[in-house]
C-alpha cells in the first residue's frame, strides 16, 4: 500500500469522525500545553532571577579573604588573608589578567538634608578604575588626590533620599561600628550600571578613595579584589593562575578565587532541576492523555472490525493495517501537539500582558512539547495497531 493511500485513509477517518477526533486530541492538547507552559514558566523564572543579578560577565572573578572547602561546603579553619597593594601588583602581573579593582568595603549611615539612610561604602584606588571613569553621568570621577570627595551610585543620588542629590552637595557619613564620622562633598554621579552576582549592585554604593575611607574605618587591607580576565574562555585558567601566584604568599591564610561562571553554572543546575520537575508535572497530563488515546483507538479497532476484514480481503497485509493505525496515532499526536503549542503561546501572551511580564514560548520548548505529543500518541497506538493487524479477515467479515 502506498504511503499516499495511507494518508488519504487517515484524513478520511479524521474528517468522518470529527467529534471522536476532537475528544482524542483534547487530552494530548492539554498535556502538551501543560509541558510547554511549565517549561516556559521555568525559563521566565530563570530570566527574572538572572535579571536581578544584572549582566553575567563571565570574564570576571573575585578574590575573597575567606576559604570554603568545596567538598564539604565548610569554612576553612585558617585566618583570613590580608590583601594589600602587594597582592594587587602580583595579580596585575599574572598571565590572563586584564584589569584589577581592589576595594575596601563597609557600611555607613548617610545624612543628607536631615534624612538618614544606610548605604554601602567602597574605598577604591582611582588609578585602577579607568574603565569606570568614563561612566560618570554628572560631575567627575575620583582622582588619586581626592580625600573627602565621593562619587554616588545612580540610585543613591536619585532615589535613596527624598530628593535628588546634585554634585557639589555635602553629606555626612557615619560608621555605626566605629562611631567615626566625616563630611564629604559629592563630585560625581554615576550612570545606571548593571550589577553582578559577585560585586552586587554598584548603583547603591558611595565611592571614595582609599585615603577618604580611613576617616570611617581603621581597615587598611582590601575587603576583596575584583579581577577581569582577557577573555571569557580563559577566565577559569586566569583564576587558576591567580590562585597559584598568591599561594606562596598566603600559604597559611584562607582565601579563594570565585569566578562568575561558578555562579552561573550553579544557577543553571538549579533551574535545570526546576524545569525538569515542572516538565514532569506537565508530562503527567500527557500520560493521562496517552491512556485516553489508547482507549479510544482500541474502541476504534472494535468499531472497524469489518472494515479491517474487508481491507485484508482485498489484499491489505497485516503490516499495511498496522501502518494505517500507527499513522493515525502519529498524525493525531502531531496535530494535537501543534495545537497545544499554539494554545500555550496565546495563553502565555495573555498572561504576560496581565502580569506585565514577558512570557515567550521558545522554539526548543515548542519542539519538546510537540515531540512528547507525537511520541506519546504513537506509543499509545502500538497495541491497538498490533491488535488490528492480527484480526483474521474471515472472522472480521462475519462480525455484526
Amino acid at each position: 500500500m502506498k504511503f499516499s493511500d495511507v494518508l488519504e485513509y487517515v484524513v478520511v477517518d479524521f474528517t468522518s469522525n470529527k467529534f471522536k477526533t476532537l475528544l482524542s486530541s483534547l487530552g494530548i492538547i492539554i498535556g502538551v500545553l501543560a509541558i510547554v507552559a511549565m517549561l516556559t514558566f521555568g525559563d521566565a523564572l530563570y530570566s527574572g532571577v538572572s535579571s536581578q543579578f544584572g549582566t553575567l560577565e563571565l570574564d570576571t572573578m573575585i578574590l575573597l579573604p575567606i576559604g570554603i572547602d568545596m567538598n564539604t561546603g565548610m569554612q576553612v579553619q585558617k585566618p583570613p588573608a590580608k590583601f594589600t597593594d602587594r597582592d594587587v601588583n602580583i595579580i596585575r602581573g599574572t598571565s590572563g589578567v586584564k584589569e584589577v579593582y581592589p576595594e575596601i568595603s563597609t557600611s555607613a549611615m548617610a545624612q543628607y538634608k536631615g534624612e538618614n539612610r544606610t548605604v554601602a561604602v567602597s574605598g577604591i584606588v582611582p588609578q585602577y578604575m579607568g574603565s569606570y571613569a568614563s561612566q560618570v553621568d554628572k560631575g567627575r570621577y575620583l582622582t588619586q588626590s581626592d580625600k573627602y570627595s565621593v562619587v554616588l551610585g545612580s540610585k543613591v543620588a536619585n532615589g535613596t533620599f527624598g530628593r535628588k542629590i546634585p554634585t557639589g552637595s555635602y553629606m555626612t557619613l557615619t560608621n555605626p561600628y566605629t562611631g567615626k564620622s566625616q563630611d564629604y562633598v559629592v563630585v560625581g554621579i554615576m550612570n545606571e550600571r548593571n550589577g553582578s552576582i559577585l560585586a552586587g549592585d554598584p548603583n547603591t554604593a558611595v565611592y571614595m578613595t582609599k585615603a577618604g575611607i580611613k576617616a570611617l574605618t581603621d581597615q587598611d587591607t582590601y575587603s576583596y579584589i575584583a579581577i577581569r580576565a582577557d577573555t571569557v574562555e580563559g577566565a577559569d585558567m586566569t583564576a587558576s593562575n591567580v590562585d597559584k601566584a598568591l599561594k606562596s604568599i598566603h600559604r597559611n591564610e584562607a582565601y579563594m578565587v570565585l569566578t562568575q561562571k561558578m555562579f552561573v553554572d550553579a544557577i543553571n543546575q538549579v533551574f535545570s532541576i526546576i524545569k525538569t520537575a515542572l516538565a514532569g508535572i506537565g508530562a503527567i497530563s500527557l500520560v493521562v492523555g496517552g491512556i485516553g488515546i489508547a482507549n479510544v483507538m482500541m474502541l476504534t479497532v472494535r468499531e472497524r472490525v469489518k472494515e479491517i476484514g474487508l481491507m485484508k480481503a482485498v489484499g491489505a497485509t497485516s503490516t499495511d493495517v498496522r501502518v494505517i493505525f500507527l499513522t493515525e496515532a502519529l498524525a493525531l499526536g502531531l496535530l494535537s501537539g501543534i495545537a497545544g503549542v499554539v494554545v500555550t503561546m496565546i495563553a502565555a501572551w495573555a498572561i504576560g500582558e496581565y502580569i506585565n511580564m514577558t512570557l515567550t514560548v521558545s522554539l526548543t520548548n515548542a519542539l519538546i512539547g510537540i515531540a512528547f505529543g507525537v511520541i506519546m500518541t504513537t506509543v499509545a497506538g502500538v497495541y491497538p495497531a498490533s491488535q488490528a493487524s492480527k484480526l483474521d479477515p474471515i472472522d472480521a467479515l462475519r462480525t455484526e
